[in-house]
């Protein structure tokens, strides 16, 4: 009993910086929830309420947030609800500690206060940023896909070299976020390319040749596991649509990214497709997305032939995107990169619009905060789903104290693109070291774990710039890997002899 307890209080000490991080954002959260006891509804919110209450598939988002409405629904209202993603924010945050906390350790087992430093300096933007609190209040599915995209990376970079289990786990995690959010299906290239370097790089037993195939054959297991999730709710969306998919309308979404640089002078569409033409820059000017103008403005071509959900859409969305990306590829790319550094960008005005904009603070009142445009339908199913919590309240002082701690400490766009850097210039300079030492001063470097959670962010960045466009809210996912990749990047894997300098090296 007192070796337990000796072992425990050991335990406690190694981490008791990282525990009074954490009571901070536990009780950050529960004055958040004292201020806003309910969720917060956006445009999407009804459609994920909805497919909650029939449990079937939505026909115009992934059904991965409605099933977890849905097993959260014997538990009597939105508090739950606010409460799970919550202990799933809590938890992404731990995650990245664990990861930091275990590589520092292994390097610096002499050091017990440096990794837990480092461990709480790169879990901070996740635990205690702003908007990232704001995101758990959302009825919105980015909380949920963020935690399992954290999850799979967690899982994949626990061991080194992966076990298959491990790779199938982690793949298992991210074909559940591919069915949360659309943009979580190219995960599986980033978790393969991590797959192979980490494999190649890992240590084991046999020659290179043994290697490669323990490496194809983990790559096999994860691209399995990533389809069964993937696999079943597409069968399951068919055996509602007819169709096998995600949506019934994904071209429609891909054409909006093209009403960005679509030039029909360039394009000369068809007179079937030449409706589609866009009209920029939009008239109103509380507008700043040509993307959001295309899809749902007074000015939107869908708006002639029969709205976004048409009969005819989704055919000619799908015709005049792969014309103007055909006739203008440079234009698309440029469009692309654009939109990705938008993210790095400080102080950004509202965009994609002033009003999707407001729903990323937290409002000051119970009626700034309902969606307008959708009002009737929002408080109908609210009551239906979570009866007396689904009424929006705003409780004072606590939502005044919330709303001035989102305003003030949020991860600003620069310091993202500081964290994006740090990878880059570690492996800069371990490429310098390995040309000056030879193979091995090299080898010592984190690659494979670094490069997984650089890649992981990198694509959280990009895939929605690349297919839909860009959003303050499709930004918060990236962080944790981001944050995860720096702290990496500066622990080498073991530890270096005295002359060789590569104690100091990034890894």
């Amino acid at each position: 009993m007192f070796r337990r307890l000796s072992a425990c209080g050991r335990w406690a000490w190694r981490h008791a910086l990282f525990a009074g991080v954490l009571a901070a954002a536990a009780t950050l959260r529960i004055v958040a929830a004292a201020g806003y006891p309910s969720m917060l509804w956006t445009g999407d919110s009804v459609v994920y309420v909805r497919a909650a209450l029939t449990l079937t598939p939505a026909a115009h988002h992934p059904g991965g947030y409605p099933i977890l409405l849905w097993l959260l629904r014997p538990l009597h209202g939105f508090t739950a609800v606010v409460a799970a993603q919550a202990v799933m924010g809590l938890f992404t945050g731990v995650m990245v500690y664990a990861l930091v906390w275990r590589a520092a350790r292994a390097r610096w087992p002499h050091r017990p206060w440096l990794p837990q430093a480092l461990g709480c300096a790169t879990s901070i933007p996740v635990l205690l940023d702003g908007d990232r609190l704001q995101l758990e209040h959302l009825l919105v599915s980015d909380e949920l896909f963020a935690f399992l995209v954290m999850s799979a990376v967690t899982v994949l970079l626990w061991r080194s070299p992966v076990p298959p289990w491990s790779a199938g786990a982690a793949a298992l995690l991210a074909g559940c976020a591919a069915v949360t959010r659309i943009v979580g299906l190219p995960l599986i290239l980033v978790i393969a390319t991590g797959l192979v370097v980490t494999g190649l790089n890992g240590a084991g037993a046999g020659g290179g040749a043994s290697r490669r195939r323990a490496s194809g054959l983990t790559v096999i297991v994860a691209v399995g596991a990533f389809l069964v999730p993937v696999t079943a709710y597409m069968a399951w969306f068919h055996s509602h649509y007819g169709e096998w998919g995600f949506n019934r309308h994904s071209a429609v979404w891909l054409y909006g990214r093209t009403a960005a640089f679509a030039d029909c002078a360039r394009i000369k569409p068809g007179p079937d497709l030449a409706v589609l033409c866009p009209k920029r820059p939009p008239s109103d000017p509380r507008i700043a997305s040509p993307v959001y103008a295309a899809m749902f403005s007074e000015e939107s071509p869908f708006r002639r032939i029969g709205g976004i959900y048409g009969p005819r859409s989704n055919d000619l969305a799908r015709r005049f995107l792969w014309a103007a990306i055909k006739a203008q590829p440079v234009d698309y790319l440029g469009v692309v990169a654009r939109d990705t550094l938008r993210a790095f960008a400080p102080g950004q005005p509202p965009y994609p619009t002033t009003w999707t904009e407001a729903k990323y603070h937290f409002p000051k009142s119970a009626r700034t905060a309902l969606n307008t445009a959708a009002a009737v339908r929002q408080t109908e199913l609210a009551a239906a789903y979570g009866g007396a919590t689904g009424v929006t309240r705003v409780v004072q002082p606590y939502a005044r104290w919330v709303r001035a701690y989102q305003a003030r400490l949020s991860l600003p766009g620069p310091a993202l693109a500081v964290l994006m850097l740090i990878p880059v210039i570690g492996f800069a300079a371990r490429r310098r070291q390995r040309r000056r030492h030879g193979t091995e001063a090299g080898a010592r470097g984190r690659g494979g774990e670094v490069l997984t959670a650089w890649l992981m962010a990198g694509a959280l960045l990009v895939i929605p710039a690349a297919s839909a466009d860009y959003d303050p809210r499709y930004v918060l996912p990236a962080i944790p890997p981001a944050c995860l990749a720096a702290a990496l990047t500066l622990i080498p894997r073991t530890p270096a002899p005295e002359h060789s300098g590569a104690d100091v090296i990034p890894g």
